[in-house]
């Protein structure tokens, strides 16, 4: 019986301090392992969200003034015009991973080139006549450009005449991926306009472009055309700067090329004016010449007359073809062939009254030559005095010649009149 006590007793002792000992550490394991399942789980859903932001990220919208080029790692994204991103929502991988580019298309940049002016004091550029105007061209701050001079008639040589010009170049960007690719610009700075930073590098170039496009248009045309045509001087330099553009694949788009001014040497003005006087009225001379021979031309063969006289001109034409040419003629020529006729069909008559008045006389002519002569003479002398209105006998002088002074010039009409008064 001790012994079942004992080991009762034994038992009862060595284990119930045991249980009571490891029921605290089991709860707070449990805790413990509960608490980092919640962590985790909360880390979870926080990665997630931060992924989801990370990739949301990357959604981002192109305005419609401008066009986007994305790039993954430095190098532009998609093929042909995938490249460029159209306006509207577009995703990417978020940076440092993509980098957008936003390229304004639409936004029009102005350009003044003035290196062609000459200078300019500051009374001068608020428009005030300067009192000490220069005498001479001073090729250090003067700025001017050749043109082409006209042949003159007699001289020989070519030579070329100074002009001053101002010029306003408007452009845009047309191709962003060439502009990104081959056009140098600083990146803008926080709250900078992209143009206004890309302009600082642009401009120079684009103004160097353009000085070369015009000095190259300009030698073509005289100093008439180059004051006058300014328009067309305009659209070449315009259309050789694209080209230069085109050239190195620039991406950029010229709107307009405008020739602000074109004068001569301010150190030749009264000379230039005269010139052009003078210029205007000799077109002016030439232009009357030419109406008084459309005039002269339409009353003398009427309005088809120079066609049918380049037509008379042609070589081969038979006597029928001329009078057939001829006869379409109107105005003067038809009253002149009129009267030609007539003056024929008088002269004709004429000569066969002579021939017939002188078939009669040959009989009496065989029988008394001399007599008939004679009578002939006699006629025609009487025709003559009959209308004249003066006469004058002078009897031979034989072997005393006689002295003659004649007044030459004399009004016989007023004299006759006074003859005819005094009786």
């Amino acid at each position: 019986m001790s012994h079942n006590h004992d080991h009762h007793h034994q038992s009862g002792c060595g284990c119930k301090p045991q249980g009571a000992a490891f029921e605290p550490q089991d709860a707070a394991g449990k805790s413990l392992t509960s608490a980092l399942r919640t962590s985790f789980a909360i880390l979870k859903v926080i990665m997630i969200v931060l992924v989801v932001l990370f990739l949301a990220s990357g959604i981002f919208k192109v305005r419609e003034d401008e066009q986007a080029l994305v790039l993954l790692f430095g190098k532009v994204q998609g093929l042909g015009d995938a490249r460029v991103l159209k306006p509207g929502l577009h995703f990417t991988l978020p940076e440092p991973i993509s980098e957008i580019i936003r390229i304004p298309v639409t936004k029009v940049q102005t350009l003044n080139v003035d290196s062609f002016w000459y200078f300019e004091t500051a009374q001068e550029k608020l428009g005030q006549k300067n009192p000490f105007p220069p005498t001479y061209l001073d090729p250090v701050k003067d700025g001017y450009c050749l043109t082409r001079n006209d042949s003159i008639l007699g001289l020989e040589g070519d030579d070329y005449n100074i002009v001053h010009s101002r010029w306003t170049i408007t452009y845009q960007i047309d191709r962003p991926e060439l502009f990104f690719e081959n056009m140098y610009y600083r990146q803008p700075r926080p709250g900078e306009d992209f143009l206004d930073a890309a302009s600082e590098s642009i401009d120079p170039m684009l103004e160097s472009y353009a000085s070369s496009a015009v000095v190259e248009t300009m030698v073509k045309y005289s100093i008439d055309d180059a004051v006058t045509s300014k328009r067309d001087i305009s659209d070449s330099v315009q259309s050789i700067l694209q080209r230069k553009l085109d050239a190195i694949n620039s991406g950029l788009l010229i709107n307009d090329v405008i020739a602000e001014r074109i004068v001569w040497p301010r150190q030749v003005d009264d000379a230039f004016q005269a010139s052009i006087q003078a210029g205007q009225q000799s077109k002016t001379a030439v232009t009357d010449a030419y109406a008084y021979r459309e005039k002269l031309l339409t009353d003398t063969a009427g309005p088809e007359a120079e066609v049918l006289l380049e037509k008379l001109k042609q070589p081969g034409l038979t006597q029928v073809q001329k009078e057939e040419l001829v006869a379409q003629m109107k105005g003067q020529v038809q009253s002149l062939i009129s009267e030609s006729r007539g003056y024929k069909t008088t002269t004709v008559a004429e000569a066969r009254a002579n021939a017939e008045y002188l078939q009669k006389l040959l009989p009496e002519y065989d029988k008394r030559p001399e007599l008939v002569l004679q009578r002939i003479y006699q006629d025609a002398i009487e025709q003559i005095m009959a209308k004249a209105d003066e006469k004058m006998f002078i009897q031979p002088g034989g072997e005393n010649p006689k002295e003659l002074r004649i007044q030459m010039n004399r009004d016989a009409k007023s004299q006759k009149k006074t003859q005819e008064a005094t009786r």
